[in-house]
């Protein structure tokens, strides 16, 4: 029996469509798309960056975390600038890995140039949307619109605030809208108290050595006197019997201790360093001549890399 395409098709139940993107075209597609300053090129949603509340704050959300060197602070500052609110309305969220912008690591002055940058664009390109809704409900030009603090003068007002519900920030950011010059700042440049000190001051704020898990235990190194040095021997008994240690661990001439509490664990190590017995090994170089002993080290050369050049 000889069976055509036509009655094939015809007879059959249903027919299956499916499309396959090739690497080439999907490259090709993102190779098209701007290069955005900052770490909106790698985060490129507005609203991944900044929310505008109905209750009257607007939110910032930043990758980079607090080390001390207030950063919240500054980001803060930058995004009430762009977007003329006041500062203190400015709530920020930072380094929350399911709601925040992946930046990476936060390192030297990295936040501010690519998470300053990132938010510095978005805010302006937001306070742009704001002002685009603003202009069309009071029916003026945005050139002839004033913000202070959120509030939209032109004909008449109208508030970051209303408008929250239509400014639609679910869209790549396109880094067109132009932010203030310098010489209009008003917040950025200024001096103000850090975000971060009040909780640091007061005990409150949390840091990575401040981590709490459940079941977590502390444990200390007991460092040899000398590099290469044997441990002999050590007080293994009264180190147990210590309040809060776990176990006293010794491999080789690993020595270490685990107990309930850090300070616990701390004072069984200083009881480890006074009793271990330590034998061998070799005196570290006098401070003041290193340099001489290093230059007296033998060099080993050796290519890591090498280049041709085409002439």
């Amino acid at each position: 029996m000889n069976t055509n395409r036509r009655q094939v098709l015809k007879s059959a139940a249903g027919i299956a469509v499916a499309f396959s993107w090739s690497v080439p075209t999907v490259l090709a597609q993102q190779a098209a798309r701007p290069a955005l300053p900052g770490s909106l090129g790698t985060n490129r949603m507005l609203d991944g960056w900044i929310r505008i509340n109905p209750a009257g704050t607007v939110t910032v959300f930043t990758g980079k975390c607090e080390l001390g060197q207030g950063i919240l602070t500054a980001l803060a500052q930058i995004a009430a600038e762009e977007l003329d609110v006041a500062y203190e309305r400015v709530e920020i969220v930072s380094a929350d890995t399911a709601r925040t912008p992946n930046e990476g690591q936060t390192a030297g002055s990295l936040s501010v140039e690519n998470s300053g940058t990132a938010l510095r664009l978005a805010c302006a390109e937001a306070r742009q949307i704001l002002l685009t809704l603003a202009a069309a409900k009071l029916g003026v030009a945005v050139a002839d619109l004033s913000v202070a603090d959120g509030t939209v003068t032109g004909s008449g007002q109208v508030t970051y605030w209303e408008l929250a519900r239509e400014a639609n920030l679910e869209r790549e950011a396109s880094a067109q809208a132009k932010p203030k010059p310098p010489a209009q700042h008003t917040i950025v440049g200024r001096s103000i108290p850090r975000r971060d000190i009040p909780a640091k001051m007061t005990g409150g704020a949390a840091f990575v050595q401040d981590l709490r898990l459940p079941g977590m235990v502390h444990g200390r190194v007991v460092r040899p006197p000398r590099y290469g040095a044997r441990l002999d021997s050590f007080d293994e008994a009264t180190v147990n019997a210590m309040p809060g240690v776990i176990a006293v661990v010794r491999d080789g001439s690993f020595l270490g201790v685990v107990a309930q509490r850090e300070e616990q664990a701390i004072n069984a190590r200083l009881v480890l360093i006074a009793s271990a017995q330590w034998s061998g090994g070799s005196e570290l170089p006098d401070p003041a001549n290193m340099y001489e002993q290093l230059m007296s080290l033998r060099s080993e050369e050796r290519v890591i890399a090498a280049s041709r050049s085409h002439v």
